[in-house]
C-alpha cells in the first residue's frame, strides 16, 4: 500500500518531509552502514510517494541500549516539533531497545507523524502496528541477551584453556599475537624489582614511597600503562594483581545495566562468576609471601575504608559529583586543583589538595572540613547581614547596565525577526519553484539549506527570548539578606540542593597557603568570592559580587591575644600586668608583644603571610625538597606580591 493510497498529504502541501534515522554498533559494524541505510530508506520512500521528497538524517554510532544519547533526544525532538510527515528506519532496533523503541513510535502517533520500520514491517498507519512493535523489541531484545550469553561462554571456556591473555601488568613479555598465557614469559630485570617493592611494603612503607623509589631508578610503569611514570593508585592496582603469584583471575567485576540510562556500571562479581588459572611459570612473588603481604596492607589501610564493620557503604552508588559541599568546588590556590575528602584514622573528615595526595603539589595541609565549611557559610551571612543600602552612585551604575543589556537584547531579536521572515519568502520561492519544474537537485539542495538555516535562526531566537528578564532595579538589602538566609541558613551541607546554591552563591573558593611572621606550621585560608545575585531574578549577574578571606584555623595565643595585649601596654601596663588581666601566662604576653614588633618592622598589618614554595622548602625539609625538585608540576600560581593580606 502506497503513501498515497492510505490518505495522508504533506503537511505543507507541496513538499513531503521525510526524517531518516540510522544507527550503527560502535564495534561491530562498519562506518559504511549509515550509508546503505539512509540509502534503503530513501529508495523505499521514492518509492511509495512520487512526489517532491526533502530528507533529512539522523545517523549515530553507539549502542541501542543507551537511552541518554544526544541522537535520540534530537530525533524525539524532531517528531515533537510536528515538522516531518514521515520517520523512516531500516528495522525498530535502529532507534533504541526495548520498550523506549514503542514510546517513540507513540510519538509519532501522537504528532500525526507516520513511522515506518522497514525490515520489521511496523506502520503507524496500519492497525495491530503495536503488537509487531512488541514483538520486534523482544525480538532485538532476545538476540542482545543471547548474544552476549554466547560471547561470555565462549570467553570463558577459552580461559580456562589458557587464553583470553590482554593487558599485563609490569614485568611480563607477551610475544606478538600471542593468545595463550604459555606462551607469556616474565621478565628477568623485573624480578628483583618487584622482591624490593614487596620488601619495602613489608617493613611500612606506602605505595607513595615506593612509587617514588621506582620514578627515582626509571622503572617504566608497564607497556599498556598510560602514564609515563608510577603513582600511589597505579602501582596499588598492580601489587593486589594475583598474576604476582602465579594466579591468574577472571571475572571478578562484571557490568550491570542501568535501565533509567542503559548504561552501564562496573559492580563486584558474585563468587560464583570468578575463574582462577594457576600459572606457577608468572610468579614473581611466592603465594604465601603474596597473601601475607596483601593481608597486611588491608589492616594497615583498614581505617581509611569506607566500609568498617560490615556497615553499608554509605556512598554506594552516589555519583562522585554529588559530593557533601566544599567538595568538587574548593580549588587549591597553589596549583588550581580539586581539594578531595579524605578521612583520618580516628574517623575525623578532612580535606586536602588532590595535587598533594598525588605528589604533585606542595600544599599539603589538611583541614577540618565540616568545621570549614561552616565557617565559610557563617562568614559569608556575616558579610551579607553587614551590607550597608546601595547608594545612588551604584545603583545608577546597574540601572545603566542593565539599560544597556535590555537594547542590545531587543536590537538582536529585531534582527533575528528580519532573517527568519527573509528565510521564510526564500523557502516559499524555492518551494513554488520545485513545484513547477519538478524535484531538481539544485533546488532540493537549496531548499535544504534554508531549512537549515531557518532552524538555527528559529533556535538562536528561542533562546534569546527564553531568557529572564533583566529586573529593572536593585531589590532593597533586606530582601537580599532574607533570600541569603532561607538558601543556606539551615546547613544542612549532605543536602545536594543546599551544594547546588552554595557553588552558585560562591562562584570561586581558593584555599592558600599561609604561615605566621616568624615561624610556625602552615596554616590555610579561604578567599571566598560571593556572588549576591545569584539569589535573585536573572540580569543582575556580577553587579553584586564581593571578595572575602576565611580563617580555616585557630590562631595560637600570641596572634589571638596580639592586639588586647598592645592595647593594655599602650594604656600604661606591664607585660606581666597584661597577661593576668588576660589570663594568660607572662610568656604568651611577651610573644604577643614580640609578634608586633615583628609586624611593625616588616610594615604590615596582618601577623599571617602568603607562603612560596621556596619558604615551604626551608621550613618542611628534605621531603618536600624533593618533591619540589622531581615530580612537582604545579606551578607557582601564588604571586607574593599579590595584595592577598588576610581579613582586612
Amino acid at each position: 500500500m502506497g503513501f498515497v493510497e492510505l490518505g495522508l498529504r504533506p503537511r505543507n502541501g507541496r513538499v513531503l518531509r521525510v526524517l531518516i534515522i540510522a544507527r550503527i554498533s560502535t564495534v561491530h559494524q562498519d562506518l559504511r552502514s549509515l550509508g546503505d541505510q539512509i540509502a534503503l530508506c530513501e529508495q523505499r520512500v521514492r518509492e511509495m510517494y512520487p512526489g517532491p521528497i526533502e530528507f533529512t538524517h539522523i545517523q549515530s554510532r553507539g549502542s541501542g541500549e543507551l537511552l541518554d544519547r544526544e541522537e535520540l533526544l534530537r530525533a524525539e525532538q524532531a517528531v515533537a516539533s510536528r515538522e516531518y510527515d514521515l520517520v523512516v528506519v531500516e528495522d525498530l532496533g535502529r532507534i533504541c531497545r526495548r520498550n523506549r523503541a514503542i514510546d517513540f513510535c507513540e510519538q509519532c502517533e501522537d504528532a500525526e507523524t507516520r513511522f515506518l520500520a522497514l525490515n520489521d514491517t511496523i506502520d503507524t498507519a496500519s492497525d495491530g502496528w503495536r503488537m509487531s512493535a512488541f514483538f520486534a523489541s523482544f525480538k532485538h531484545e532476545s538476540s542482545n541477551a543471547d548474544t552476549s550469553k554466547r560471547i561470555r561462554r565462549t570467553l570463558r571456556q577459552r580461559f580456562r584453556e589458557g587464553g583470553v591473555v590482554q593487558t599485563l601488568v609490569y614485568g611480563y613479555i607477551k610475544p606478538p599475537g600471542a593468545t595463550s598465557d604459555a606462551e607469556v614469559t616474565k621478565d628477568p630485570a623485573a624480578e628483583p624489582v618487584w622482591d624490593e617493592v614487596f620488601r619495602r611494603l613489608e617493613d611500612g612503607a606506602s605505595f607513595g614511597e615506593v612509587s617514588d623509589w621506582l620514578n627515582a631508578t626509571g622503572v617504566p610503569p608497564g607497556k599498556w600503562v598510560r602514564s609515563r611514570q608510577w603513582n600511589p593508585q597505579l602501582l596499588a592496582q598492580a601489587v593486589r594483581n594475583p598474576i604476582l603469584k602465579g594466579v591468574r583471575v577472571r571475572n571478578g567485576k562484571m557490568s550491570r545495566r542501568v535501565n533509567k540510562t542503559g548504561r552501564r556500571k562496573t559492580v563486584p562479581a558474585p563468587e560464583s562468576e570468578r575463574l582462577e588459572r594457576v600459572c606457577p611459570h608468572l610468579a614473581f612473588v611466592a603465594p604465601e609471601r603474596y597473601d601475607r603481604v596483601i593481608a597486611l596492607l588491608a589492616r594497615r589501610n583498614a581505617g581509611y575504608s569506607r566500609e568498617h564493620d560490615g556497615r553499608a557503604d554509605k556512598r554506594a552508588g552516589v555519583p562522585r559529583k554529588r559530593t557533601t559541599w566544599p567538595g568538587q568546588h574548593a580549588v587549591c590556590g597553589v596549583c588550581g586543583r580539586f581539594v578531595y575528602w579524605g578521612k583520618y584514622a580516628g574517623g575525623r573528615k578532612v580535606m586536602l589538595c588532590s595535587g598533594a595526595v598525588d605528589y604533585r603539589c606542595w600544599n599539603g595541609v589538611s583541614f577540618d572540613g565540616p568545621e570549614a565549611a561552616r565557617r565559610i557559610v557563617s562568614a559569608v551571612l556575616g558579610m551579607v547581614e553587614a551590607l550597608p543600602e546601595f547608594d545612588a552612585e551604584f545603583a545608577a551604575k546597574v540601572r545603566e547596565q542593565i539599560a544597556t543589556g535590555t537594547a542590545a537584547r531587543d536590537t538582536e531579536r529585531a534582527r533575528l525577526d528580519r532573517e527568519l521572515d527573509t528565510l521564510v519568502h526564500q523557502i516559499e520561492n524555492v518551494t513554488a519553484a520545485i513545484a513547477a519544474v519538478g524535484q531538481s537537485p539544485g533546488l532540493l539542495e537549496k531548499l535544504r539549506t534554508l531549512e537549515t538555516r531557518k532552524g538555527d535562526v528559529a533556535a538562536d531566537r528561542a533562546v534569546l527570548c527564553g531568557r529572564p528578564v533583566p529586573v529593572p532595579d536593585l531589590p532593597p538589602v533586606a530582601e537580599l539578606k532574607a533570600r541569603a538566609r532561607a538558601a543556606v541558613g539551615g546547613m544542612d551541607f549532605d543536602d545536594p540542593e543546599l551544594s547546588r546554591v552554595l557553588n552558585r552563591l560562591i562562584p570561586r573558593l581558593e584555599l592558600l597557603p599561609y604561615r605566621l611572621l616568624g615561624g610556625g606550621s602552615l596554616v590555610l585560608r579561604a578567599r571566598v568570592t560571593v556572588d549576591l545575585a545569584s539569589l535573585l531574578p536573572g540580569g543582575l549577574e556580577g553587579v553584586v559580587r564581593r571578595e572575602l578571606f576565611v580563617d580555616l584555623f585557630d590562631p595560637p595565643q600570641r596572634a589571638a591575644f596580639r592586639e588586647r595585649v598592645v592595647a593594655l601596654r599602650a594604656s600604661g601596663a606591664t607585660e606581666r600586668d597584661a597577661a593576668r588581666q588576660l589570663g594568660l601566662t607572662l610568656t604568651a604576653a611577651q610573644r604577643a608583644m614580640d609578634l608586633h614588633r615583628q609586624m611593625a618592622a616588616a610594615g604590615i598589618s596582618d601577623p599571617y603571610v602568603l607562603e612560596t614554595i621556596s619558604e615551604s622548602i626551608m621550613y618542611q625539609g628534605r621531603r618536600l625538597r624533593e618533591i619540589a625538585e622531581r615530580v612537582y608540576d604545579g606551578g607557582q600560581r601564588i604571586d607574593p606580591s599579590d595584595d592577598l593580606g588576610g581579613i582586612r
